[in-house]
């Protein structure tokens, strides 16, 4: 599934899977992204939707909805950004200077948001860090490489608005706060499975991410992020999404928000990783 490919003709919020579906979440907005959910979630209570009566057809229709929801509110944002412009520029004082930029830190809201999931990892009961905070920075070169400028810009925007309902600091507590939000959960766990899907060709992507991180690491503290480190950091950013395996009504989901077939490929990404760590553990203990 591209992140950035687009069809021709394809206006914002058209992204249409490999098989046809509609990857609502792809191009939607935040906006178009909740209402759809919201509806999925209503024909799920009901059961009106099952793995037996996904079909193309039903697909098609909701493809057509995202569509039409996606028109009538980037239209309204868009009158509605016109008209507060005007009014803006009608009622400002002439000499009024322009407003003081924030720092590059204080914007990275992807950053602060996804790094709060293993913050727990830069120090332990004794006091002594697991991890380097260079970590941080290190795991921000690894998503703008990986998920491109736009579609990081994109996301960052979206952490934005999901961080900005919470006057706290404490990453556990807004974890936890996020987990019992069905709004907010939606919010960050599309944000983590778009980073999780990039996972599919396990073997490559944890040789690319181990690169990228010690690219960084190395020249800033000389710390060297081996595959024990990595197996720490995937599992505390991906192990609640691989709890939802468990749920059949929520990999139909995923099947809807991502495009069809995404619940077998996070599933087979579960399973690429139980290989590689059992082999790892098996060669440390030969090793030891």
């Amino acid at each position: 599934m591209s992140d950035t490919g687009q069809q021709p003709g394809q206006g914002p919020g058209q992204g249409i899977g490999g098989d046809g579906t509609m990857n609502v979440s792809q191009r939607s907005t935040s906006a178009t992204k909740a209402i759809i959910k919201s509806m999925l979630d209503l024909m799920m209570s009901h059961k009106l939707l099952t793995r037996e009566n996904h079909t193309p057809e039903l697909d098609a229709a909701v493809k057509e909805l995202v569509r039409e929801i996606e028109t009538i509110i980037r239209t309204n944002l868009l009158n509605f950004g016109n008209q507060v412009s005007e009014q803006t520029k009608a009622s400002a004082p002439a000499s009024v200077a322009a407003p003081k930029q924030e720092s590059g830190n204080r914007t990275k809201f992807l950053l602060r948001l996804i790094a709060g999931r293993f913050s727990h990892l830069f120090a332990s009961k004794d006091g002594n860090s697991i991890l380097p905070r260079e970590i941080v920075m290190a795991f921000d070169d690894y998503m703008v490489k990986l998920l491109g400028e736009v579609l990081y810009e994109e996301l960052n925007g979206e952490a934005g608005e999901l961080l900005s309902w919470f006057d706290t600091d404490d990453d556990d507590l807004i974890w936890r706060e996020i987990g019992e939000n069905d709004r907010h959960k939606r919010f960050a766990y599309n944000i983590l499975i778009r980073i999780l899907l990039k996972f599919e060709d396990f073997k490559w992507a944890r040789k690319n991410f181990i690169s990228i991180v010690n690219n960084y690491t190395e020249a800033k503290s000389g710390f060297m992020f081996e595959d024990k480190h990595f197996q720490l950091l995937f599992n505390a950013l991906f192990s609640e999404i691989f709890k939802v395996m468990w749920d059949d009504d929520e990999m139909v989901k995923l099947d809807f928000m991502f495009g069809g077939g995404t619940a077998d490929k996070i599933d087979n990404i579960r399973e690429a990783f139980k290989t590689y760590k059992a082999a790892w553990q098996k060669r440390q203990a030969e090793l030891g």
